[in-house]
């Protein structure tokens, strides 16, 4: 008996001894995986420094793309997840719906000048290369959405618990000529670029200074670059070799499996109980604005207007569709399965679809009446995907084994796609602006111009086809146009964006012509 249990004990230590093992030795030769990151790293900081939506950005998706693949292919990948990645047609198919994703929210930071949409398309970009990375790297096939959200937050941490791995990794490297093997020339190449690089900085600086016709080819490209950008180009590459090399690193070394499913020990009886009083509020809710707002068959309360009825709320029923999609979640991973609480979950999201529509039309005619915003088309957005993710939910709800994160993810990506390359921007002053026509030919005045003054240079075509009116001719309007000409002409061949391009030559026409 002692020795069994002596037996079990040794077998529990030399299994934590190879997952530390595992955990720590080095998934790649240094001279490989380095090289990869010190040369991502020189390109994304040739992509984006001072550039944040110029038309090297597709590129830069495209090159940290090719740079997950290699170090995939390259890397000693757990459990060989990279071979059965590169295989499966499944895998293949997601792949390329992924990185055609991917490539066109690239492009389409190029073609916008919007801060809002740009801040979304990149944090979308940087979301779906962190799912990407996971498929690639770890067999994803049959994880919950709440595995994935684990998942992306534990690599995330990964990353940050192996930042010393760049630098131990390369004074393992460096100072054992055994592990350098048939690779030990890539200690020298190393070094010949880390000489290379200060040497040839100040080479270019003379030859700036020597030929003006080759100084102005130069800074064409990358635009005038002064002492302090030069620092500051060396701190972010740095950085990236850091962070990128990192996380590969993380990724590679840690041994991951999603858990086993737990057996869900939640008592249906009391789910049902406060699922069904939510749901008898809903019904009641739902008859109103169906007899109310939507047929308009009764009559108001004294002292409000259909107007003033119709326009709140939509906000407030956004929050509540937010509610719902966690509430049924939330009953689905916890409580045991109950037909009868599927039924009631399936009501509550059923109703959600009314709820989604009371907020759609309140919106539509609080914009007939205050004009449009980008966050009012937000809004709007925002409900039409909430529609796509409860269809998903209705499924799951009758169908454990449905792949609803991937389901949601291909659903936002595709709308999302839609909303940034529509360039909101463009149609808010197209329909702000030809209200602005409709009520000066009625006598009416418009005061917003602030708003219209404050939009991104997208919105120059359609400013400039309404611009003929006198009241144009206002301070935030003039404001604007020197604004985004301002802009433009500091374009470079590198941060050219055909939003700025566009909006020149706009304003340029529309002042020529008036």
């Amino acid at each position: 008996m002692d020795e069994l249990k002596e037996k079990t004990e040794n077998g529990k230590k030399t299994k934590e001894a190879e997952r530390r093992t595992a955990r720590t030795a080095p998934p790649v030769r240094f001279s490989v995986l380095g090289s990869a990151s010190a040369l991502y790293a020189l390109f994304y900081t040739f992509c984006l420094y001072k550039n944040a939506s110029g038309i090297t950005y597709p590129f830069f998706v495209a090159g940290t793309l090719y740079y997950f693949f290699f170090c995939m292919k390259s890397c000693r990948v757990p459990s060989g997840e990279g071979k059965r990645f590169l295989q499966g047609k499944k895998e293949r198919a997601q792949t390329v719906f992924y990185v055609g994703s991917l490539l066109l929210l690239g492009l389409s930071v190029c073609l916008t000048a919007d801060w809002k949409i740009l801040w979304m398309t990149k944090l979308g970009i940087f979301l779906l290369i962190l799912t990407q990375a996971l498929r690639m790297y770890f067999d994803t096939a049959g994880w919950s959405f709440t595995d994935w959200l684990c998942r992306a937050g534990r690599s995330l941490a990964e990353l940050c618990s192996h930042m010393n791995t760049p630098f131990a990794d390369a004074g393992d490297y460096f100072s054992d000529p055994e592990k350098q093997g048939k690779y030990g020339a890539g200690k020298y190449v190393l070094l010949g670029l880390a000489a290379a690089v200060p040497l040839l900085l100040l080479v270019l600086a003379l030859l700036l200074s020597a030929d003006a016709v080759f100084e102005r080819m130069v800074m064409k490209l990358i635009g005038e670059l002064r002492l302090t950008d030069i620092a500051l180009i060396c701190l972010l590459a740095f950085l990236v070799y850091v962070v990128s090399y990192s996380f590969i690193r993380g990724l590679v070394s840690d041994v991951w499996t999603a858990p086993k499913r737990r057996e869900k020990r939640g008592e249906p009886v009391a789910a049902i109980t406060f699922t069904l009083l939510l749901a008898l509020v809903y019904v009641v809710f739902c008859a109103v604005q169906i007899f109310y707002l939507f047929w308009g068959r009764m009559e108001l309360p004294a002292g409000l207007t259909w107007a003033g009825y119709a326009r709140q709320g939509f906000f407030q029923l956004l929050f509540v569709c937010l509610i719902n999609l966690i509430l049924v979640l939330a009953c689905l991973a916890i409580f045991r399965e109950s037909r009868v609480l599927k039924g009631i979950l399936t009501a509550i999201s059923l109703m959600t679809y009314i709820l989604i529509a009371s907020s759609a039309y309140r919106m539509l005619l609080y914009i007939q009446n205050y004009y449009l915003t980008f966050l009012r088309v937000l809004v709007l957005w925002a409900l039409l995907v909430i529609a796509v993710v409860f269809a998903g939910v209705i499924v799951s709800i009758w169908k454990e084994a449905f792949p609803l994160f991937s389901w949601c993810t291909a659903g936002v990506t595709v709308l999302y796609l839609i909303l940034a390359f529509a360039r909101p921007d463009y149609w808010v002053a197209a329909y702000d602006a030809s209200h602005v026509m409709k009520e000066a030919e009625a006598g009416e005045g418009y005061d917003d111009y602030g708003y219209l003054g404050g939009l991104s240079a997208d919105a120059a075509p359609a400013l400039v086809k309404y611009g003929s009116d006198t009241k144009w001719y206002t301070y935030p309007m003039q404001d604007y146009r020197a604004r985004i000409l301002n802009r433009s002409e500091k374009m470079s061949l590198r941060s050219f964006n055909l939003s700025l391009w566009q909006a020149e030559r706009s304003l340029e026409a529309g002042s020529q012509s008036g």
